[in-house]
């Protein structure tokens, strides 16, 4: 069955898994593209030949939406078509290990998102949370926080407090000191 036969029925277009295609993995590179015409020249990375031969289409093209070409940067390490990738555009950063797992930043919206599994190799209480908290690290101590036993999930713990910690002492100290001689009233 060739692209063109492919095209002209879509039931059996929606019937053929993409992995079953002939262009499967192959690497490949845009030579030219000319989004006025409706117009893309793609070749294989190995050997620089189309991956497909010239096409045409008999019926006019009916753009419902226009084509907002982006500019995109992208670091690719191997030869697999699902294997690691760095990109990076105007509205998202991501770098994946592979379709299933990665790190995405959005501009505007979505945020920052972890895909997949996560592992944090760290104690509680050097995990972060919004700038201001930590987590308690009496999570690892295995008490369930009940009603009766109430252990809060994080604790504060201000970024400037190891500034402050060594003047801390010498505070208490002298508050000891003079609680002693008896001069606060």
């Amino acid at each position: 069955m060739t692209g063109n036969e492919l095209r002209g029925n879509s039931s059996v277009r929606d019937k053929i898994p993409k992995a079953a295609s002939e262009h499967s993995g192959v690497l490949v590179k845009i030579v030219d593209f000319n989004p006025s015409k409706h117009l893309l020249k793609v070749v294989r990375v190995s050997n620089n030949k189309p991956l497909l031969e010239d096409q045409a289409v008999e019926n006019a093209i009916d753009q419902k939406k226009r084509f907002e070409a982006t500019e995109e940067k992208a670091l690719k390490t191997s030869q697999a078509s699902n294997g690691p990738i760095l990109s990076v555009n105007d509205s998202v950063a991501s770098l994946r290990g592979n379709s299933d797992f990665g790190f995405f930043s959005y501009k505007e919206g979505g945020g920052n998102i972890i895909k997949g599994p996560l592992s944090i190799a760290t104690e509680p209480h050097q995990v972060r949370l919004s700038g201001l908290t930590t987590l308690n690290p009496l999570i690892t101590s295995g008490f369930a926080s009940t009603i009766v036993t109430p252990i809060p999930s994080t604790v504060w713990a201000l970024p400037t407090a190891g500034i402050i910690k060594p003047l801390l002492k010498d505070v208490l100290v002298m508050g000891m000191v003079m609680a002693a001689a008896g001069g606060i009233a």
